[in-house]
């Protein structure tokens, strides 16, 4: 008995230190005020080698584009996106895929009400590499200004 339960604690420890929560991309956040209540939120993701994350303009039928929502205040425009693009045709997916990869710059130019000290928001993305997609994601933020 005390040989199994010592096998069954070994293969667990084992099995568990081989075990990898996969997380490429790491997020960054910033304002920039451009005015009286105009500000620039950046969400710069920095994206692991070999990985790479989609365009908010990724076309219908490729891999899930990237979305950012901002919870307070008024958008103003769409999002631009500050990085090297890159555009590849896949034919698992029959669409020119659009995707960045080591690192890129969401920008959205927001009008907020008088005495907002905070923007919060989420992005929701789906990263991939060569050999796998990783299921989409959903990460919530929150800048103090």
């Amino acid at each position: 008995m005390k040989k199994l339960t010592f096998t069954l604690i070994t293969l667990f420890t084992i099995t568990a230190s081989y075990a990898q929560i996969l997380n490429p991309v790491q997020f960054n956040y910033s304002v920039v005020k451009k005015g009286a209540d105009l500000y620039e939120v950046h969400v710069k993701a920095v994206i692991d080698p070999k990985w790479h994350i989609y365009s908010v303009n990724n076309p219908d039928g490729g891999a899930q584009a990237t979305e950012i929502k901002i919870n307070e205040g008024k958008v103003v425009g769409t999002v631009k996106e500050k990085g090297k693009m890159k555009t590849e045709f896949e034919k698992e997916f029959g669409v020119n895929q659009k995707y960045f990869e080591s690192s890129v710059d969401f920008v959205q130019l927001v009008k907020l009400k008088q005495g907002n000290k905070k923007i919060t928001g989420t992005v929701n993305y789906m990263v991939c590499n060569d050999r796998q997609c990783l299921p989409p994601k959903e990460v919530e933020f929150k800048i103090k200004m």
